[in-house]
Formats: structure tokens, sequence, C-alpha cells
């Protein structure tokens, strides 16, 4: 019998949404866990422009929904109100009746309307829906195989996007090296360079141009020294002058080794110090040693206070969902940094209040705040209605000495937190 979702003649019907309906009526739906579904939707949802309150509303739908409606022939209806969801998200009514309607047109989920627009459910002995009416999941059934796609497709461009970032920033560099070691070649490089950054071009496109440019310059250069040598051939060498005079041992005794110098002063201290685990504040503040605290810039030293006590293992432990949802593994301090951007997409914050956050308190740190904010959301959506204004308020907790990280860490490591 061919399923039916019918759609109120009250709403304004969309492209969208005539879509889901679709959906909602095929017969053939695969059968699919509901945790698995969840955690699907929620990787998708940056892909979907699924974010904020729209997030937050699908969560608490997902929530809602019964494990047994999204196998065989069950639809994974969700009867709530709006009144009642609005009051779920803190949000006005016409909010969720947006995010609602957002979650339609992305394709996930269709509106089963009754005659009079309440939603409601009644279920036989068996606790099989007899008639329900309300948000039907049944197309986030149907795309399940779409939808993980779309992800892997997401996270491999995500990955190479990162990759030519950071070849982007090290090619720079090496071209900038390169001008000022050979200057007959630094105005040809700069005005290379700097037309390449003028043009609208990809990330992925614009890496390439640079390392094309770095590659030809190489050849240039070599080829340069190549020539330099055949030109010098024939010319008479010079033996250096080296003095072998012996030193006597009344010198030899004054002068000290470096490494019984180094003993005599650090009295076995360096020893200890290497047996912590460097944190990245710490790292920047020693290559200059010896660097005092008021040295440090602004940043440097929130990042070193607030990750004093905090080490890798310990966010890697706190924050096993997040991990999860983004498919990265927070293994060092580099790796967590680099998933700064997938976090950031995932809860929804803004590009200038993530460049902002890291300009603040570093980006070690703020990847970490970021992480943190995303396993609390995640185990208790109750609990963190904006996630990116949440994270904006624990960045001025930082910048005022008031955040007490590892504190949380610990909490999400125990389990504290979405009991």
């Amino acid at each position: 019998m061919t399923e039916t979702a019918p759609v109120a003649s009250f709403r304004r019907v969309t492209p969208g949404i005539v879509a889901s309906a679709r959906l909602a009526m095929a017969n053939d739906v695969p059968d699919i866990a509901k945790a698995e579904i969840a955690l699907l939707l929620k990787k998708a949802a940056p892909v979907l422009g699924i974010d904020g309150t729209t997030y937050h509303v699908l969560d608490i739908l997902l929530g809602l929904s019964r494990a047994d409606d999204w196998k065989g022939a069950s639809r994974p209806i969700v009867a709530i109100s709006n009144a009642k969801l609005a009051e779920f998200t803190m949000r006005s009514e016409r909010t969720v009746i947006r995010c609602v309607r957002r979650l339609v047109e992305a394709g996930i989920a269709a509106y089963r309307d009754s005659s009079t627009g309440r939603r409601f459910i009644y279920r036989n002995d068996s606790g099989e829906i007899s008639a329900g009416f309300g948000i039907d999941f049944t197309p986030a059934r149907v795309r399940a195989s779409e939808l993980k796609l779309a992800v892997e497709e997401y996270h491999a461009k995500l990955n190479r996007e990162l990759a030519a970032k950071r070849d982007i920033k090290r090619l720079a560099r090496a071209l900038e090296d390169i001008s000022r070691a050979f200057p007959e070649q630094e105005a040809s490089l700069r005005l290379h360079v700097s037309e390449l950054n003028s043009t609208d071009a990809s990330l992925e496109e614009h890496a390439q141009r640079l390392r094309d440019l770095h590659k030809s310059t190489v050849e240039q250069i070599g080829a340069q020294a190549e020539d330099l040598k055949m030109a010098c051939e024939g010319d008479i060498t010079v033996t250096p002058y080296i003095n072998t005079t012996p030193e006597s041992k009344s010198d030899s005794r004054q002068t000290e080794t470096r490494s019984n110098k180094r003993d005599i002063n650090d009295n076995g201290s360096n020893a200890a110090e290497m047996a912590f685990e460097k944190k990245p504040g710490e790292i920047s503040a020693k290559k200059q040693a010896p660097v005092s605290a008021g040295q440090l810039n602004a940043s440097e030293s929130v990042q070193a206070h607030v990750l004093a006590t905090v080490s890798i293992g310990l966010i890697q432990t706190a924050c096993r969902e997040a991990q999860s949802l983004i498919g990265a593994e927070f293994s060092s301090w580099s790796s967590l940094a680099r998933s700064g951007e997938a976090l950031r997409r995932v809860v929804g914050l803004s590009e200038a209040g993530w460049a902002d956050g890291r300009a603040k308190i570093g980006p070690y740190t703020a990847s970490a705040i970021l992480a943190t904010v995303l396993e609390k959301s995640i185990r208790d959506p109750d609990l963190i209605s904006r996630p990116g204004g949440y994270f904006r308020a624990m960045v001025d907790r930082a910048m005022d000495g008031r955040l007490n990280l590892e504190r949380t860490l610990f909490g999400l490591a125990d389990g504290v937190y979405g009991k």
C-alpha cells in the first residue's frame, strides 16, 4: 500500500517541501538503526546547511522518535507541538516553525498534516503506529546512503582545503626565503606571488599555482648555480690556513666544556623539565630562552595559563562524541588545531567569531574550548541552546583568567555531563 504524506492547505508549498513529500511516499524504505541515522544526520548538518537553533530542533526531534519506528514498515513520525518545541529550545514559535521548515526543505523530514493541523499518534497493542500525524523522518531513511556519500565527500573536501592552506603558508614562506637569499629574483617573485594572491581562485587552485611557481623558481636557480659552477672550472684552489698549535694543559683546564657547564648551572633541573609534556604556550615561550612571562604576547599568555594543567590525552578522552561527529582524532595538539575549522562549521560559529577567538586566546586554546562546547552540546542539547555564544563566553572567561577548562574536561571524561 502506498503511503501518503499530506501537506495542509495552509502551508506555502515549495519545491523542497514537494520533494520531501514524495520521498515520504516511498514503499521500499531501508531499515536503519536510530543511533546510526542520528549520528549520520548530525555529521551531514554542515552539508545540508543545518546549524544553530535548527540543529537543536533536529536533535530534539530525533530524541523523541522511537527506535522501532526506524525499521520495517513503520514510519518515524514525531508528534510534538510548536509550542512545546519553543519551550524546549527557548525560542519563539515562529522561529521553531522556520526551523522545522528548513529540515523539510533540506530533504530529511516531511510534513504529515492532519485535517485540523494537530499532531498526534495512535498505536496498536503491539506498539506500531496505526495513525500518525506530525513530522515524518522517512525521507532521512530513504536518503541514508546518499547522505553517507555526501558526508564522506565533505570531509574529503575539507581535508583537501586544510592541506591546501598548509601548502599555501609553507610555499609562501619558502618563496619569501628564496627572494631574500637571491635579491636578483626578489622583484619577479614578489610580482608573481602578488598576482596569484589577487586572482579569484579556490584554495586548491591557489596551492597548485604556488607549487608550480616554487618548482620553476627552484629549477631556475639550480640551472644558474650549475652555470656558475661550470664557469669557475680551472680556477686555482687555495688551501686554507689552519692553526695547528696545540693548546696547553693549563688553558685546557680553565676552559669548561659545554656539557659540564650546563650540568653545573642546571643542577639536574633540565632533565626534570623535559619529563613534562610541553604545552603549546610553553613551546613558543622557550624558543628564545630565557624569556620572561612579560615578554609573551597576550594570546600566548592566556594559552599558557588555560592549558597549564590540560593535556591532549585529557581532551581526547573527554571529547569522544565530538571526535566521532567530525571524523577526526585529537591525538596531538596539531591535530586538534587542524580540526578547528570542522568544529566551527558543526557548531555554527561564524568565521569572524572563530578568527577573533584564535587571536585572543591562541589556536590551541580556542580549538580545545570549541571541542568542549561541541561535546557538551551533543551530550545535553538542552544545556547549550547557542553553542556559538557559549564559545564566546568561554573565551571571555579565559581572557579574564576565570576559566577552569581542566575541571570541565574531567567532568566530561567522568561522564558527569549528558547522564
